[in-house]
């Protein structure tokens, strides 16, 4: 289940960040002042080929393929994103709904209309 962070490390000027964890995905939200969602990311496969897909109120989607950095034991380089293509939006979906049973329903809502809202290529 994603359970949120706590003491997440904010960065001036940006919006609030909340982060919710567990062992396949990773959620961290973003929150303007009021409370509003100003956007998300939501990394998903984390331990087999991690990709994760965003939304932001101003760039609109993206979907990414993370290189975590680590190309052996032992190393742990900054994680890079690549774009990548089509994007397993039902199976990802169903995934973050089966994973945010703990997550405020608000978020849970936003995040799945994006990921529904979304219409770029996608792959079954």
């Amino acid at each position: 289940m994603l359970r949120e962070m706590q003491n997440v490390q904010q960065v001036r000027g940006e919006a609030k960040r909340r982060w919710f964890f567990c062992h396949d995905i990773d959620l961290v939200v973003w929150e303007e002042a009021d409370g509003a969602i100003c956007g998300f990311q939501l990394a998903y496969d984390k331990h087999r080929d991690e990709h994760s897909f965003s939304w932001d109120k101003e760039r609109g989607f993206s979907h990414y393929v993370v290189d975590d950095g680590e190309p052996m034991a032992g190393v742990n380089d900054t994680p890079f994103l690549y774009a990548d293509g089509p994007f397993k939006r039902d199976r990802v979906l169903d995934l973050f709904l089966a994973m945010s049973s703990e997550v405020p329903a608000d978020i849970v809502a936003f995040v799945e209309a994006r990921l529904r809202e979304f219409n770029g290529p996608l792959l079954p």
